[in-house]
């Protein structure tokens, strides 16, 4: 199962039309998906069509009252379920304040129906807050809406640096990429903002665009995914792009699990989980964290990246470079503070 977060933390981008019609073209093209409301705006459940005299249970219930998840999700279409939200979501950060665990409630609800879905796809609040924290810990890859048609670039560090956050403090790695939205190809200003996010996220960039369309808004007002309102639109032939472009990547497998290194007869085995990378690297202080010059490889195509060194009898400190980004071994519980931050993993042989 994948578990993918529509987020960013600035409104208007586009956020819930992807959400709601990347879901739908995914259930349309036979994949069973669930879409979860984490917004306490509720703007997924209203573009669905579902009121609030219908809604009996939320995810405010699931979060707060011990209610199962499955009891909250709503059958919409074939293969297409809601988990709706209301505004009293927007409580949730004050009832779980102090508790712990708080940033992993919704990874403990997803995990009793995970077998009963393809996707999970979450709507994010446009905060950084508790709710986008445990959206971030449940999914394993985020999808960034950005809109081309303002600066909407600006202002995405804090978002980038939660999700490194994640991978350095808490060993969970979150393949990101971004997606242009509501790009009016009319403008010369759209065209500079999408070269400037192309710029900024180079192979993080989906290649589908999402352009300015007007029926979108339309189908979203009256409660239908596009696919339900106008497959003649632009709007329509847009996300399925994207669905087709997001099927195409590599889907969970069952893989050998990466583990922590292992001594064999022919040197130690460093192996690191990342199905979605493009690059995994490997730096210690065997080759003077220099980056560039140990790369795992990924033969079997499963996700699980190997590379068996040689190395002397001693204590090293490594991380693997996951795209770019420095992550310690999850699986290697033996960890020391870097002086430059973050933690080091430690390997004694």
């Amino acid at each position: 199962m994948r578990i993918i977060s529509i987020v960013n933390q600035k409104g208007g981008c586009g956020k819930t039309i992807t959400a709601v019609n990347l879901s739908d073209c995914l259930s349309l093209r036979h994949k069973k998906v669930l879409l979860i409301d984490l917004d306490p705006q509720s703007n997924s459940t209203i573009a669905m069509g579902i009121e609030e005299k219908d809604i009996n249970k939320c995810m405010y219930d699931a979060f707060c009252n011990g209610v199962q998840l499955r009891e909250v999700i709503k059958e919409m279409y074939p293969n297409f379920f809601v988990a709706p939200s209301r505004l009293k979501l927007s409580a949730v950060e004050q009832y779980l304040s102090g508790q712990d665990g708080r940033e992993t409630v919704l990874k403990t609800l997803i995990e009793p129906v995970k077998n009963e879905f393809d996707y999970v796809v979450i709507d994010c609040s446009p905060s950084i807050g508790l709710l986008t924290f445990n959206a971030l810990r449940a999914c394993n890859e985020a999808v960034i809406p950005i809109e081309t048609s303002s600066f909407s670039i600006h202002g995405l560090g804090r978002l980038l640096g939660t999700i490194e956050l994640m991978s350095e403090k808490c060993g969970h790695t979150i393949s990101f990429k971004a997606l242009a939205t509501i790009f009016d190809k009319r403008t010369k200003f759209s065209w500079e903002m999408l070269e400037e996010i192309k710029h900024h996220f180079g192979e993080r960039l989906f290649s589908s665009i999402i352009h300015n369309n007007v029926r979108l808004k339309e189908s979203a007002r009256a409660g239908k995914p596009i696919s339900r309102f106008d497959t003649g639109s632009l709007g329509f032939f847009d996300y399925d792009n994207l669905a087709k472009e997001i099927l195409a990547q590599q889907d969970t497998v069952k893989v050998e699990p990466a583990k922590a290194p292992l001594k064999t007869d022919r040197g130690v085995l460093f192996s690191c989980f990342a199905p979605n990378a493009q690059h995994v690297q490997l730096v210690g202080d065997f080759n003077n964290w220099t980056p560039n010059q140990i790369y795992l490889e990924n033969k079997a195509g499963e996700g699980t990246w190997k590379k068996t060194l040689l190395l002397p009898r001693g204590k090293y400190q490594y991380r693997y470079i996951i795209d770019g980004l420095w992550v310690h071994d999850p699986n290697n519980d033996m960890t020391e503070y870097s002086p430059y931050g973050g933690l080091n993993s430690v390997l004694e042989i």
